[in-house]
């Protein structure tokens, strides 16, 4: 079963019920801190979803930390800058918020996680 890590702060829950909505078993976190936290400790991730601006720490470091996972990142600024940024640390995926199920829903097919 696949196991995605939702990291977006206010939007967690809610992310999270959308994932689990297609079956997909979820671990949500509010800050970046207790992200790292978690991959420090061993916990293994078939997706993260991020947003890119968090409380206590950003959440761009985790591929630093040897994470290989697919990586989605949304935001809610959508500018060129913002995108580069995002891509540059290392996400596979970047889009503006709203997550919409389109969206998603082409990520985890490409996971295959049913």
């Amino acid at each position: 079963m696949m196991i995605t890590l939702v990291v977006d702060g206010i939007m967690t829950h809610r992310v999270q019920g959308l994932l689990r909505s297609y079956g997909v078993q979820t671990l949500g976190v509010d800050n970046g801190r207790d992200a790292v936290d978690l991959i420090a400790f061993g916990v293994k991730f078939d997706l993260i979803i991020i947003e890119k601006t968090l409380p206590v720490l950003n959440g761009l470091d985790i591929r630093e930390m040897g994470v290989r996972c697919k990586m989605l990142g949304v935001t809610a600024c959508s500018g060129e800058s913002e995108r580069q940024a995002f891509l540059a640390a290392g996400v596979d995926v970047f889009i503006e918020k709203p997550l919409d199920p389109e969206h998603l829903v082409s990520i985890l097919r490409e996971l295959d996680w049913q």
